[in-house]
């Protein structure tokens, strides 16, 4: 269905957050559909389908469908090559832990219309194997969809410019891992009620947040590595969900491990296996304070 080009002036997805407060008017939107949720029922008599798009500029945002526009996608294409273009007049820019889009009584949607605009952005995208990368990324990606637009969103930063990075959520690197910190304190004993480490005090195990002596304790991962750019290091934790799931082995298999003959240089074997010569896309929190060389920061999300 093609549009009247009078009836629209698309904003791009980066510059949304400007309107945030312009809430009398109505905003357009064009983007590549990366994901479609199951429609989800809200109240008695409304449901929603959430979408997360994305331009030219690589921001991604999320896309709300009210009711009948629920209908104009179907999860089904997180399962298909395609990566149809929306195009979506009348839209609210709304703030609700991050901004997004939501449709109202005004909406127009259009799917796969052809225009310069489309052509435009759907030569892009074939142009773009890092945008068909980001696609795959979504439909695969175990996080929320708050999460993930999060971690697409986050600026790319060199290790250099990491001390000075202020004012964002998460900054994302890619490095290499080139030193595992500690081998033998990869595992630690944790109170099986609350998950915190536990502290030996007059020869008994105790919980300090739960105030239990001899607490029971359950394995738990932490990787304390050492990773590089062309630009510098910086040292970065890798907390147990994390670790376990790239390391493909649970903690109470690293700790049996850990315990035979041979066991650090099998654990280290294991750890070089996943991180050795390959180069990963860290998302860290960046620094709140005066940065501190010494300190492991934690790698959130990869």
């Amino acid at each position: 269905m093609s549009i009247p080009s009078f009836h629209y002036n698309l904003v791009h997805l980066n510059r949304l957050s400007c309107h945030i407060d312009c809430t009398s008017r109505v905003y357009d939107a064009m983007g590549l559909v990366l994901y479609v949720s199951p429609i989800e029922n809200i109240g008695v008599d409304s449901f929603k389908r959430d979408v997360a798009i994305m331009d030219t500029t690589w921001t991604v945002i999320k896309l709300t469908l009210w009711n009948a526009f629920a209908h104009v996608l179907d999860e089904n294409l997180n399962h298909v090559e395609i990566c149809p273009i929306i195009v979506a007049c009348g839209l609210h820019v709304k703030s609700f832990y991050g901004t997004y889009l939501s449709t109202g009584y005004y909406t127009r949607i259009y799917v796969n219309p052809v225009n310069e605009k489309t052509t435009s952005l759907s030569t892009w995208y074939t142009s773009e194997k890092l945008a068909r990368i980001r696609r795959d990324w979504f439909r695969s990606s175990t996080f929320s969809l708050k999460s993930s637009i999060d971690i697409s969103n986050t600026p790319r930063i060199r290790l250099s410019q990491f001390p000075t990075v202020r004012n964002v959520q998460y900054c994302r690197v890619a490095a290499y891992a080139c030193r595992v910190d500690d081998v033998n304190n990869v595992i630690y004993e944790a109170c099986n009620r609350c998950l915190k480490k536990v502290a030996i005090f007059q020869g008994l195990l105790k919980c300090q947040s739960c105030n239990i002596n001899n607490t029971v304790t359950i394995p738990r991962l932490l990787l304390r590595l050492t990773i590089f750019d062309k630009s510098g290091n910086l040292k970065v934790t890798i907390l147990h969900d994390l670790a376990q799931y790239l390391l493909g082995c649970l903690a109470t298999k690293i700790k049996s491990v850990l315990q035979q003959p041979n066991g650090r240089n099998r654990v280290m074997e294991k750890v070089f296996a996943c991180f050795g010569n390959r180069a990963f896309s860290w998302v860290l929190h960046p620094p709140t304070g005066a940065f501190n060389p010494e300190h492991s920061f934690e790698n959130t999300r990869f």
